[in-house]
């Protein structure tokens, strides 16, 4: 006996839940900055909302802030954005702010390697991982020109950079989530994606997944 049309619809949505499936399937922008195995387990396993970072907290409480301080009818805050890769698969983020047609990013500094100590007057240029994502929903959202708004850790003073659009630079971002896509489909089958390496060698450490990894014969650790 053949089910109702509904039924069949509601089993299929439950058979791609149970195989970590969503339709279409999500790919972050800032997982792409970072180690591209993680993205595919974390996409795999759908973990991506449990690995939020101190940092990350931070920033968004800066956000909050933002948005309650600035009073301007032509601004929206946190805009989400997307953008097809391949069939079934996306590409999404969020903005921390479309003012007009430019895409505002809101940053704090001091808390990481590459903006750490030092003052805002003696910082040249914004993190490399803070441009590539912002030139990410540049392309998304079809613009041309935005800003990475860098703020001190207090919160007492701020710097701003302009950041064009750059379609290379998202072509290869995009190249990348099709290595994630490539990560997780070895995973639907059976297959530990070992051929994808961390971006930065420092990344393991803090990673949710190294466990997993530990797990695996990582050559490139022997030629530490």
């Amino acid at each position: 006996m053949e089910n109702p049309d509904r039924l069949e619809t509601f089993n299929r949505e439950i058979r791609n839940k149970i195989a970590g499936k969503r339709s279409p399937r999500r790919i972050w922008v800032t997982s792409l900055s970072f180690c591209l195995r993680r993205a595919a387990l974390s996409t795999y396993l759908g973990t991506f909302k449990y690995e939020r970072t101190g940092e990350m907290l931070l920033g968004t409480l800066l956000h909050r802030w933002v948005q309650e301080n600035v009073d301007l009818e032509e601004i929206e805050f946190e805009v989400p954005l997307e953008y097809g890769i391949t069939d079934g698969w996306i590409l999404v983020g969020r903005a921390d702010a479309i003012l007009g047609d430019r895409v505002l990013e809101f940053k704090l500094k001091g808390f990481n390697q590459e903006n750490g100590l030092g003052s805002l007057d003696e910082m040249e240029e914004p993190s490399k991982i803070w441009v590539e994502q912002l030139n990410a929903y540049l392309n998304m959202a079809g613009l041309d020109e935005g800003y990475i708004y860098v703020f001190d850790r207090d919160g007492l003073d701020f710097r701003h950079f302009k950041v064009e659009r750059d379609e290379e630079a998202f072509s290869k971002m995009l190249g990348r989530a099709r290595v994630v896509i490539n990560g997780v489909e070895a995973l639907e089958q059976g297959k530990f994606p070992a051929w994808i390496i961390p971006r930065y060698h420092t990344e393991c450490e803090s990673c949710l997944f190294k466990p997993i990894c530990s797990a695996v014969d990582r050559p490139w650790e022997k030629s530490r």
